[in-house]
């Protein structure tokens, strides 16, 4: 359809109007070993998860499982094929204790060329939708995380693709973002994750003023004492007027966060987060949007274009390589 825009999903391109509500960070399988955390490649379990889910009223995922964590192309395939759920993939580095190589001897430019061959051709015809998640191991970039970040700002500025962020219990994003905007990246097509993770309101009222995207994505049962202070957050954020620029998700990354385990699985967020939304007294329409518009602006931008053809990396918007006008924040 003329004018439609769509989003690439490990089943191919999906009209961005059929997305639904979107889990904008979760993991079907990930790999965190090297974190010493086990593994979660349950995928029997995975499958339950995401037909609870549907069932729940969702129907597309964000899969931010990048180069290190243990990306599986065709299992992801095979899951949304199973249960129905639009899955779109990730691609990238995730951070400097889990590259395969030393990053330090690999140059920005060949970076930015291998993460361009992996947008266009994917793994055996299973395509990414978005970059990410990239992060960085500490408070600050290292010299081999910037030179990742730097090339997943130029693949994003190349293909359209959104940019998810992980910078977590700390405020590397906003160095994060300082090179991204050097790089010319739109800071409306960043999302910068795990920022519950790191409770300070008014520091993520600043990453929202630069333009990105605010991620709240450990929703759960985890821990009831941040789940109750991750709603008057989510709150206080849209009553700051800041709901355009928030994202709920779960961060289903460890076996612990299986719902049979007693964790989210993926279907808490609907379950339990928005009736608590409601009670707080945020109307239906400002979490619906939250919940189907926000992902939607991240993976495609602001403005729609016509549909892409089949041999291009990704849909591209009128945003996606012109530089960020967001104020600046003011902590750098």
């Amino acid at each position: 359809m003329a004018g439609q825009p769509y989003v690439q999903t490990v089943r191919g391109p999906v009209p961005a109007s059929e997305l639904g509500r979107v889990l904008p960070h979760e993991h079907v399988v990930c790999d965190l070993v090297k974190a010493e955390d086990p593994t979660l490649d349950a995928s029997e379990d995975a499958v339950a998860d995401l037909q609870a889910f549907r069932a729940a009223g969702g129907a597309s995922l964000i899969d931010c499982t990048s180069g290190g964590l243990g990306r599986n192309p065709g299992l992801l395939r095979a899951v949304s094929e199973q249960t129905g759920v639009h899955i779109v993939m990730g691609c990238g580095w995730y951070r400097e204790s889990f590259y395969a190589e030393d990053m330090n001897k690999v140059g920005v430019n060949e970076l930015t060329e291998r993460l361009l061959a992996d947008i266009a051709t994917g793994v055996h015809g299973i395509r990414p939708g978005v970059i990410g998640e990239i992060g960085a191991d500490h408070s600050w970039l290292s010299c081999a995380e910037e030179r990742v970040l730097r090339a997943c700002a130029r693949a994003q500025r190349e293909t359209g693709l959104g940019l998810v962020l992980h910078a977590v219990k700390c405020d590397v994003s906003r160095w994060q973002l300082d090179v991204l905007e050097e790089e010319g990246v739109d800071l409306r097509r960043v999302a910068v994750a795990h920022l519950d993770m790191y409770p300070y309101l008014d520091y993520h009222e600043q990453v929202a003023r630069r333009g990105a995207m605010v991620s709240y994505d450990r929703n759960g049962p985890r821990n009831p004492f941040q789940q109750r202070r991750r709603i008057r957050h989510i709150v206080e954020m849209v009553e700051r007027g800041w709901a355009s620029r928030l994202l709920l998700s779960h961060d289903v990354c460890l076996p612990g966060d299986r719902a049979r385990a007693g964790g989210p699985g993926f279907a808490y967020l609907l379950t339990h987060v928005v009736p608590d939304l409601r009670a707080a007294g945020v109307p239906d329409p400002v979490i619906d949007s939250i919940l189907t518009d926000n992902p939607v602006r991240l993976l495609v931008g602001e403005k729609e274009r016509s549909a892409w053809p089949s041999s291009s990396p990704a849909v591209m918007t009128a945003s996606a390589s012109s530089p960020s006008t967001a104020p600046r924040s003011a902590t750098r």
